[in-house]
């Protein structure tokens, strides 16, 4: 387990991913997720025995060679404000949240069939939340 305090103000540089090849649904899964700041990547790895994230730290590492995927480059350039280390109600680790610019979710990584997915956040607004009635009528 990494503490977060060594990360945390960080500026995100890179993301680099391993994708998943044998789920061959619409569900985008990553064996390898790593978050690269500007002395640190955090890497995330799913433990296939448990559907847990392991989360590991390594310093002073060279980022020049990767090429972040296109549907993460909004978050390069940000800071990493806060970091959740969620554990399930059985006590395992399976859920990761980053904020980065703001103390709000930015993404989560969620530990599920022996493979990380990845969920981003937005708020609601007002209109969204409204319910919407819808009336049925019967002919007779």
């Amino acid at each position: 387990m990494v503490t977060n305090e060594h990360f945390i103000g960080q500026t995100l540089v890179a993301v680099s991913v391993v994708e998943d090849k044998e789920f061959t649904g619409e569900e985008l899964c990553y064996d390898k997720v790593q978050l690269l700041f500007q002395d640190t990547a955090i890497t995330l790895l799913p433990l296939a025995d448990t559907d847990e994230i392991e989360i590991s730290k390594e310093t002073h590492t060279n980022f020049s060679a990767v090429d972040t995927p296109s549907s993460w480059h909004d978050l390069i350039g940000q800071k990493l404000m806060t970091v959740w280390v969620c554990k399930n109600d059985q006590g395992y680790q399976d859920q990761v949240i980053f904020a980065f610019d703001n103390l709000h979710p930015s993404i989560a990584f969620l530990a599920e069939g022996s493979v990380l997915k990845a969920f981003r956040y937005e708020q609601i607004s007002r209109n969204e939340s409204k319910v919407v009635s819808v009336s049925c009528g019967v002919k007779n």
